[in-house]
């Protein structure tokens, strides 16, 4: 129940954040959607029941994703106003982001044990509110290039002919559209991840620590060696990125098939897909910010969004199915659809122009 609270609510509403985002500040919804984090985890953490629980992630579910697409739309203008390329915003996001993704759950895990569930979250909600002041002094803003319309014909058809500009984009179409399938791949191995472990590789607790800082780390490798290179084309990189997931996965599954791999070899595969799972986000995100009209960054970001979230929810569904004693199978599997998808996505994007000539 709490992990349909988490991601169905932002899920539905990806559609119109992308066309809130585009129609409004960009700047002012990041500092607003960070006021109300704050706001909702503060009394989640006054009201432990089930229901103030599920109600309260299933809004911060919305607001996270707000957020989130309020955030692509403003790296650009970030990047302009501190000097930066685009490519490497992108990857000081990265890192930032993948930082946090490994020091999060430690510090979490120490607040909980220091001060209780209650405490960890009103810590957890004042980090937002720090978010909004600083967004809010940093004068940071973007305001919409386009106005909001409304012609006749309803809401729903308002909606879709606001869409129809990207989506008639066949490069963005197939990038969004190839490299969802990529997260689809690596969704059905992250669930078998702890059976890889566990089972296949008849380790512990101490073992998957080892292996999930691997991958972290990679990650920050990533996006620091991101953060160096040009990338005047980046499309490329974003498929290839993609293709050594798949490529890393798949030497995972085939060494557990022929008994040759080990920890060490298990350790190094994720160190090198944290790496390219990086230098692919970052990638990904320039292409589209680059390839789509500023006007259209908050649309581009709710359509990657929605198409990755629900390829992750598949590929989740996916990977249970090879629990508990066949994970190298679904890393065979990711494996290669990661590997399709990255070539066979490369191969169609090159062979169309944009919608933009």
């Amino acid at each position: 129940m709490l992990l349909v609270a988490q991601l169905l609510p932002g899920l539905l509403a990806t559609p119109l954040i992308g066309r809130l985002v585009d129609a409004h500040d960009a700047g002012r919804l990041l500092v607003a959607t960070a006021l109300a984090d704050a706001v909702i985890i503060a009394w989640m953490a006054w009201h432990p029941d089930l229901l103030s629980t599920l109600a309260g992630a299933a809004i911060l579910s919305v607001s996270f994703a707000l957020g989130g697409t309020a955030s692509f739309a403003l790296i650009p203008i970030l990047a302009a106003g501190l000097g930066m390329t685009l490519p490497r915003a992108n990857a000081v996001l990265e890192f930032v982001r993948s930082a946090g993704m490994l020091a999060g759950p430690v510090m979490g895990g120490a607040l909980v044990a220091w001060g209780g569930t209650r405490n960890a979250l009103l810590i957890d909600a004042a980090s937002f509110a720090l978010l909004a002041a600083v967004v809010l002094a940093s004068g940071l803003r973007r305001p919409p290039e386009v106005e909001e319309s409304e012609p006749d014909g309803g809401e729903a058809r308002t909606l879709l002919s606001e869409y129809r500009p990207v989506l008639r984009d066949r490069r963005i179409t197939i990038l969004i559209g190839a490299l969802t399938l990529a997260v689809y791949a690596t969704a059905i191995a992250d669930v078998a991840f702890v059976f890889l472990v566990t089972v296949s590789l008849a380790a512990g607790p101490a073992a998957f620590g080892v292996l999930t800082a691997c991958w972290a780390g990679g990650m920050m490798a990533g996006a620091a060696a991101s953060g160096t290179m040009p990338m005047r084309h980046p499309a490329p990189l974003a498929f290839a990125a993609a293709m050594v997931m798949g490529g890393t996965m798949l030497a995972i599954g085939i060494a557990g098939i022929m008994m040759t791999g080990g920890l060490v070899f298990v350790g190094l595969a994720f160190v090198i897909g944290g790496a390219a799972n990086s230098a692919h986000n970052v990638a990904v995100r320039t292409v589209l910010q680059r390839e789509s009209p500023a006007g259209a960054h908050g649309k581009v970001a709710a359509i990657y969004s929605a198409a990755t979230s629900g390829a992750g929810i598949f590929g989740y569904m996916t990977g249970g199915l090879f629990a508990p004693n066949r994970a190298i199978d679904a890393y065979v599997l990711g494996g290669t659809l990661g590997i399709l998808a990255g070539f066979g996505g490369w191969l169609l994007f090159r062979s169309v122009r944009s919608h933009g000539g």
